[in-house]
């Protein structure tokens, strides 16, 4: 995914318009961050681009979760060359933390901000390539939705994280887990609300582990319905061995989206022993039967690494079953990846390859029949829509439980969050009914 902005810099004495480009590699938090970078480019007095190709400046939010993730990055970083010989990149985010002089000595980067001084980006630009030229008429509007392609805004609300799995790179490229304070969360979940914005995704690596004096995760949330208009609030992934079950009283609210995503990465016991998971199979199992007796029609999504050191063909046979007995609404597969520096990466037994790719197939075939006979669940019912584009004559957009709508509408429902029938499933996506003049709740702005 890729976000675009332009900016105005004066480089010495020269007022000449430098534009900026932005780019963001992996998870929902890099994007959140990057979002809140963007923000305070075009509070600052900062424009929108349209893309890399008219950019000056390439700034990239890097990640290197998995291998793949890495390599893509370094691409990235040097894609704002090729389209431009003049082009200054800007490389912050995982990679750079994982291996800083690597990223530093690519061809074409100029720049490199550490994931401890992204708050700083913006000054340390205007450090190396000269202060911002601004318009002075410009009128800073904070939380108003800029063009990125997001009906929602993402909210960072944690940091980092103290777990120490033995597959995860993060604690070494975001360091010990921290919380912002409650207070700032609400002002700006306040600000996105009154600026347009219908949902907040509020992310972190570990939000589970909110922490900010008394307040955990449950009294954050609880103060953003009481003292916030936001429509609608969704949760990224929720730590399964510290799930609040006063969450699920929230969810009658109407306003905290029916989809929790709880990490399982793998259906064996002796796999997650292997990964230092603090979980096992049946309490997994228990909390997923008790979220779904507690809230209907709820959507739980998972991940899972096939192919971890040491998984025997028993142990994926036995997780496989689990993970279909489970029945989640979306599962995000991937294949096991070594990262330098974690404690998998010098298991012993590694799996083959072939291995690997033959699993995640199965995999994948169990997962699409799961995500398929949740979405079948929905025909004839209504779900609360927030449209986010319209593309091939329909409006396109998601239910407060994940599922991909899509209907057709003579009015703009962009940023609108309305009800809907479903009707059809086609191509994965549900297809659903609104009247010609829906009652929109908020709407484009």
């Amino acid at each position: 995914m890729s976000l675009a902005g332009s900016v105005t810099l004066q480089v010495g004495a020269d007022e000449t318009p430098m534009r900026v480009f932005f780019s963001n590699l992996g998870c929902k938090l890099n994007q959140a961050e990057l979002e809140a970078l963007a923000r305070e480019f075009d509070a600052a007095g900062y424009s929108i681009a349209p893309s890399l190709h008219e950019a000056d400046l390439h700034i990239v939010n890097t990640c290197t979760v998995t291998r793949s993730a890495a390599r893509d990055s370094r691409k990235l970083a040097r894609r704002g060359r090729h389209a431009n010989p003049r082009m200054r990149t800007v490389l912050t985010g995982c990679y750079v933390a994982q291996d800083p002089e690597r990223a530093a000595a690519l061809a074409g980067v100029d720049l490199v901000v550490g994931n401890g001084e992204k708050n700083a980006l913006l000054a340390k630009v205007e450090a190396a390539f000269g202060p911002a030229h601004r318009d002075p008429a410009a009128v800073p509007v904070p939380y108003v939705p800029l063009d990125f392609g997001n009906a929602r805004a993402l909210v960072k609300v944690e940091d980092g994280c103290n777990m120490r799995c033995a597959f995860c790179i993060i604690p070494r490229t975001r360091g010990r887990q921290r919380s912002r304070a409650l207070e700032a969360v609400v002002r700006e979940v306040d600000g996105l609300a009154g600026g347009g914005y219908q949902e907040v995704v509020v992310t972190g690596v570990q939000i589970s582990a909110y922490r900010d004096g008394e307040a955990g995760l449950f009294e954050l949330l609880t103060a953003l319905l009481e003292r916030t208009p936001i429509p609608r609030l969704r949760l990224t992934s929720i730590a399964p061995w510290r799930f609040d079950p006063r969450l699920l009283d929230l969810v009658a609210t109407g306003r905290l989206c029916r989809h929790f995503h709880f990490s399982l990465q793998s259906g064996c016991d002796a796999t997650l022993a292997r990964m230092r998971r603090p979980y096992g199979i049946e309490g997994f199992r228990r909390l997923v039967a008790k979220v779904r007796r507690r809230v209907p029609g709820v959507a739980i999504t998972t991940d899972v690494i096939v192919g971890f050191p040491g998984e025997t063909d028993e142990e994926f046979e036995a997780g496989l079953r689990v993970i279909e007995e489970l029945e989640f609404a979306r599962i995000h597969a991937f294949p096991y990846s070594p990262r330098p520096g974690t404690e998998a990466a010098c298991l012993p037994h590694a799996v083959p390859e072939p291995v690997r790719k033959a699993r995640m197939q199965r995999l994948l075939a169990v997962a699409r029949g799961s995500r398929d006979a949740f979405r079948r669940t929905h025909l004839g019912r209504e779900v609360e829509v927030l449209w986010e584009a319209r593309r091939d004559g329909r409006w396109h957009g998601t239910s407060d439980n994940y599922l991909p709508v899509a209907a057709t509408c003579r009015r703009d429902l962009r940023r609108a969050l309305t009800p809907a029938r479903v009707r059809a499933i086609h191509g994965g996506r549900l297809l659903a009914e609104l009247s010609e003049t829906p009652a929109l709740h908020g709407g484009p702005v």
